[in-house]
């Protein structure tokens, strides 16, 4: 007959086993609420900049919708990858597009420009957010080493007419920058683009609802 005891854990072992357990949960939940919190945080930086960059273009005053959440993607004839068309209304009514675009056409690839649309066609401004230009020539093109970029304000499709949107250089009704032709017409041409495309889809731009699933719009393409 077997008279032994059960082998039965020992109450300390079981008592240490419960408290390890809690640690681990009590730092799982840590973690978990640092990386949220980290998360959030990143998020609300990107949009502050993103805020701040718009703002650049577009001033505050001009707007009181919740402008970073107002907006679609569209592809534009002449552009590279999927642009982002941020718009601003005030009390509803449409203010201007703010065209968030990028060209491969400069001179050493890519150049990402903010350009700001108003209702009727009109540039209100243009800022450069990112590029790869040669510096002391082709960087000219950012608003703090240059008033260049500045020229476009308050231009328009017919102001000049589509085909003196160029340099210059080019036979064009713009200035280029020296030493820059490249550069220049990249940009002169991006901006163009982003006219023609408003030209052909404004009817459509400002009814689109905000980050649309099926809201990415074709540009068509009106360029003579």
């Amino acid at each position: 007959m077997n008279t032994s005891q059960p082998n039965n854990p020992k109450p300390g072992l079981v008592k240490n086993l419960l408290v390890l357990a809690v640690i681990g949960l009590l730092a799982a939940l840590t973690l978990t609420g640092v990386h949220q919190l980290t998360e959030q945080r990143i998020v609300d930086e990107t949009q502050r900049r993103a805020l701040a960059s718009l703002q650049q273009v577009l001033p505050p005053e001009a707007y009181n919708n919740a402008l970073i959440d107002d907006y679609f993607t569209a592809r534009i004839a002449g552009l590279s990858g999927a642009a982002t068309i941020y718009r601003a209304r005030f009390d509803g009514t449409p203010v201007a597009i703010l065209a968030d675009v990028v060209t491969d056409q400069g001179y050493s690839g890519d150049i990402r420009l903010l350009i700001a649309v108003d209702v009727s066609g009109q540039v209100r401004s243009v800022r450069i957010l990112d590029h790869r230009e040669t510096p002391g020539l082709g960087d000219k093109i950012e608003r703090e080493r240059s008033e260049w970029i500045t020229q476009f304000a308050k231009r328009s499709l017919g102001d000049p007419p589509r085909a003196a949107w160029e340099s210059d250089q080019r036979q064009g009704a713009f200035d280029t920058l020296s030493s820059a032709t490249i550069t220049s017409s990249a940009v002169i041409r991006a901006i163009r683009d982003v006219l023609v495309w408003y030209q052909n889809e404004q009817d459509e731009i400002y009814a689109l609802r905000s980050e649309a699933g099926d809201g990415q719009i074709e540009a068509k393409d009106g360029r003579e």
